[in-house]
């Protein structure tokens, strides 16, 4: 019976390591439109909201713009509001 020997020689191995290596960036490979932004492009803290028993307050840190859920007995009811308009009828 005869003995089966593999053997392997440096060319062989080096294109196969080539092939393996390509095969394996290739299947890593994301397209532009499915990456995530970067990390300094998200604008995480944008909103902040402040509760409290009374009323809550949701924030737009960017605009300015906020709204106010005073609590009361009835309807819920959001009360809209900007701080550039709060100071200027402040300077009137």
């Amino acid at each position: 019976m005869k003995t089966i020997t593999f053997s392997i020689d440096l060319k062989s191995f080096c294109l196969g390591a080539l092939t393996l290596g390509g095969v394996l960036v290739l299947a890593n490979f994301t397209p532009a439109s499915q990456r995530q932004p970067e990390p300094d492009v998200i604008d995480t803290r944008r909103f902040q909201a402040v509760s409290s028993e009374r009323e809550s307050i949701i924030l737009d840190t960017k605009t300015g713009r906020f709204v106010i859920s005073p609590s009361y007995i009835g309807k819920p009811r959001w009360i809209q509001g900007d701080f550039e308009s709060i100071q200027q009828g402040e300077k009137r």
